[in-house]
C-alpha cells in the first residue's frame, strides 16, 4: 500500500507539537492570519510568531520531528540577531517562518492577545492566531519597510479592512500603529 502523503494539517501539527514540546508560546500570522480575517489567498510559506529565544530554540530544534530540515547554525544566528529563520517540513516542503517575537516591538502583545480560531485549513483544529488588529498592523508594518510597493501587501491590508464590520478595537490600532510608525498608513487603509 502506497504511504499517505502529508498534507498542510500535518505538517503544522508536527510543527505545533515541537513548539509545544519546547515551551514555546507562539501564534499563526503572515498571510494565513490576513486569509482568516480577510480576503483569501494562496501562499507559499506559513508565518509563526515565536516565543523564541536563543535558551529555547535548542529544545525547539532538538524537538522537530525527524521529517523536518532545520540549519541549527543559520537559526542560531537568526535569532541572536533578531531575525527571522525557517524550517521545512521535506514530504510537502512547506516552509514555516518563525519570527521572534521579542525582535517586534507589539510582538510580545500580540502573543499576549491571540485568539484561537478554528476552520483555517492550516490545522485539524483551532490554533492560535495573532488578531485581527495585529494582522493588520503588522502588515502595514511590512508594507512601510518594503518601501510600499507591494500590491498583495495592500490587498491584504484592504481585505482585513473591508472585514471591519466585524469590529476593530480602534484603541488598540491607533496605539499600535503610533509604536511601529505607521499611522498615516493606517488613516489611508481606511479612507480607501
Amino acid at each position: 500500500m502506497a504511504e499517505k502523503l502529508s498534507s498542510t494539517p500535518d505538517a503544522f501539527e508536527r510543527l505545533r507539537g515541537a513548539l509545544e514540546r519546547a515551551g514555546i508560546r507562539y501564534a499563526v500570522g503572515g498571510s494565513w492570519a490576513s486569509t482568516a480575517f480577510g480576503d483569501p489567498r494562496f501562499t507559499n510559506d506559513i508565518d509563526i510568531l515565536a516565543d523564541i529565544t536563543p535558551e529555547n530554540l535548542r529544545a525547539f530544534l532538538q524537538a522537530l520531528p525527524q521529517d523536518f530540515y532545520a540549519d541549527s547554525p543559520s537559526a542560531e544566528a537568526a535569532i541572536r540577531s533578531g531575525k527571522p529563520f525557517n524550517v521545512i517540513h521535506m514530504p510537502t516542503v512547506l516552509k514555516f517562518d518563525l519570527f521572534p517575537a521579542n525582535a517586534f516591538p507589539i510582538g510580545a502583545e500580540e502573543l499576549d492577545r491571540a485568539v484561537v480560531v478554528e476552520n483555517t485549513g492550516l490545522s485539524r483544529g483551532p490554533a492560535r492566531f495573532v488578531t485581527r488588529e495585529d494582522i493588520l498592523l503588522a502588515k502595514l508594518h511590512w508594507f512601510k519597510a518594503g518601501g510600499e510597493v507591494s500590491e498583495v501587501q495592500w490587498r491584504d491590508i484592504q481585505g482585513l479592512v473591508r472585514s471591519a464590520y466585524r469590529g476593530f478595537d480602534m484603541e488598540y490600532l491607533g496605539r499600535g500603529a503610533e509604536k511601529l510608525g505607521v499611522r498615516e498608513l493606517l488613516k489611508r487603509a481606511f479612507r480607501e
